[in-house]
């Protein structure tokens, strides 16, 4: 698998650079899909951070409201009257025995009458929030404490010890005078519970300080180190000390903060440690991250095979074309190992090789048949002069022993000869004829009262350039395939005539004809645009010179005679512009 991504990744084809450049896309896109959902993650967790550090704040704050209304209900039941206060500080200051003795006294008078220290185990009974109780009286030395475990409460030396817990402390007033002060502490685990419920979030701090510098109230997540809670508390009692004040400015910079004074007696400060939310984020995306990697991974991994799959293909051919260009014709590609496109495309160059090999063995073969063409035209050469000077000095000879008519066929034959040898590829239509009808006149010495002939031109058609040899192959086609020389009838006819524009050559004869099937046959030749190596090779090579000679306007057709025989029809316009 590695040595696949290796190969692929360091080779320089289009292929590898396409998947160079597809997997650089892929995991850019994934990276910055995984980037942004990041940020969104962190944004929002800030978000509820903040939101979760004003929810601490805000219950923290309903807590000295809440107990406040409290405090004032348990006021009111210990020293919300003189004669509450007279049992207060009769239980203070009276030795055991004499405040029985008073406490005897006054139910006699009034029934409802209760004792303080049923009054206390009274307040903890109903008030299950309330944790303790502790009450001084001015001029008296010694202070009253109560607390949960002990109900029954304590009269003790010196002045109140409150421990770190949240204490309301109230004034004893009476005539306003102030009596004294009674301190109410209160449970903390509601409000912990409250607080530690609060959110997902971990790292929160709460602290609730008095208007005396006291603090009332801590609350540290038990995530947080307990180094981060040191410095806290460490730097809150300094500045407490120092100016009586709360620095929250020094919390800024680790820490989201919520700060409010209640009522000028509470401040209450509550932070959150940002690390708290980076980690809270990891956690959160952290199976998004796993999960992209995987993604990435996957994708890489279905693109290398593919990619592979299709360089290997892609390969296979470049080594057949590699091989058919150093001149092995005879390799071809797998068409079963490709697929899609490089199917088609080996099927294609296959057929290419295949067709290559082909046209390389017929040009060997022709140019074996041009060479031994060749070496016949040399055997047979000589010099032309020296035929012509013979045939005329045969026909001279002739005629000065009075054989006309030797001499006639001697010159008609020498006339064909240097019609043969000539070089140009142009005659007019006049010399063509001129030149058949000495063939034919051949063909009526070899076999007299047996053929005859006819030829007509019409006066304007003599100059007309045509391609040499035009006719003389349909005049030899008759004589050789057409022709019955067993019979005397046998004719053959040409006609060369103008109508307006249009020249119209009829070769026509009474010979053997061709048969219909034959004939369609042959017509379809005819409309194969390139000379194609048929039997009737004479009138497929007519019929492309005069084509490509005339142009569009040139056409040849071929019917039978109805009393026998075959008609060739040739027909072109005379003025158009010609390709000699």
């Amino acid at each position: 698998m590695i040595n696949q991504f290796k190969v692929l990744f360091s080779t320089g084809t289009l292929l590898n650079r396409l998947l160079r450049k597809y997997a650089l896309i892929l995991v850019s896109l994934i990276t910055i899909a995984m980037i942004g959902i990041s940020v969104n993650t962190y944004i929002q967790n800030q978000n509820l951070a903040v939101a979760a550090t004003k929810d601490a704040l805000q219950n923290t704050m309903r807590m000295p409201s809440d107990r406040t209304t409290l405090n004032r209900l348990i006021k009111d039941q210990l020293v919300g009257s003189p004669e509450k206060i007279k049992n207060v500080t009769s239980y203070l200051t009276l030795s055991i025995s004499n405040y029985l003795m008073f406490v005897y006294d006054h139910q006699n008078e009034s029934p409802d009458f209760v004792s303080f220290s049923d009054q206390i185990k009274g307040i903890y009974a109903e008030y299950s929030d309330v944790s303790s109780i502790y009450i001084t009286m001015k001029d008296f030395p010694d202070y009253y404490q109560s607390t949960a475990e002990d109900k029954g409460g304590k009269i003790r030396k010196g002045t109140p010890q409150l421990d770190n817990g949240f204490y309301i402390k109230s004034s004893i007033l009476h005539n306003s005078m102030e009596w004294g002060s009674i301190f109410i502490g209160f449970e903390k685990e509601g409000l912990e519970n409250s607080l530690s419920t609060l959110s997902s979030f971990d790292g929160l701090s709460v602290y609730m300080i008095s208007s005396t510098n006291n603090r009332l109230y801590t609350y540290h997540d038990e995530k947080l180190p307990k180094k981060s809670t040191d410095w806290q508390e460490k730097t809150i009692t300094q500045s407490l000390e120092k100016n009586s004040s709360v620095p929250v400015s020094q919390f800024y910079d680790e820490y989201l903060v919520e700060y409010q004074q209640l009522n000028g007696e509470y401040r209450i400060l509550a932070t959150l440690d940002k690390r708290m939310i980076l980690r809270k984020t990891a956690r959160d995306i952290f199976f998004l991250v796993l999960g992209a990697l995987l993604l990435d991974g996957i994708l890489l991994y279905t693109l290398s095979r593919t990619f592979t799959k299709y360089s290997n293909q892609l390969t296979m051919v470049m080594d057949t074309m590699e091989k058919a260009s150093e001149g092995d014709l005879d390799v071809r590609i797998e068409t079963d190992k490709t697929e899609y496109e490089l199917k088609e495309l080996s099927e294609g160059i296959n057929h290419m090789l295949k067709s290559i090999n082909r046209y390389v063995e017929d040009i060997y073969k022709l140019e074996i048949k041009q060479q031994d063409a060749h070496m016949r035209a040399l055997q047979s050469q000589i010099n032309p002069h020296f035929l012509y000077n013979t045939l005329e000095y045969i026909r001279m000879y002739a005629i000065s022993e009075g054989s006309e008519e030797l001499a006639e066929v001697v010159y008609a034959f020498s006339a064909l000869l240097r019609n043969n040898t000539n070089q140009e590829k142009t005659t007019n239509l006049k010399a063509e004829l001129d030149f058949c009808e000495k063939y034919v006149y051949l063909y009526q010495m070899r076999y007299p009262k047996r053929i005859a002939y006819h030829f007509t031109i019409d006066k304007q058609l003599e100059n007309l350039q045509v391609p040499k040899f035009i006719i003389q192959p349909l005049v030899e086609n008759y004589f050789v395939h057409g022709i019955d020389f067993t019979r005397t009838d046998n004719a053959i006819s040409i006609k060369a005539s103008q109508k307006e524009n249009l020249v119209q050559i009829l070769i026509r004869d009474n010979g053997k004809g061709i048969s219909e099937e034959k004939l369609v046959e042959i017509e379809k030749r005819l409309s194969y645009p390139k000379i194609q190596m048929y039997q009737s090779i004479g009138l497929q090579n007519v019929n492309e010179r005069l084509r490509a000679y005339f142009g569009s306007s040139y056409k040849m057709t071929l019917s039978n005679n109805s009393d026998g025989g075959l008609t060739i029809q040739i027909s072109f316009e005379k003025d158009v512009e010609t390709n000699v």
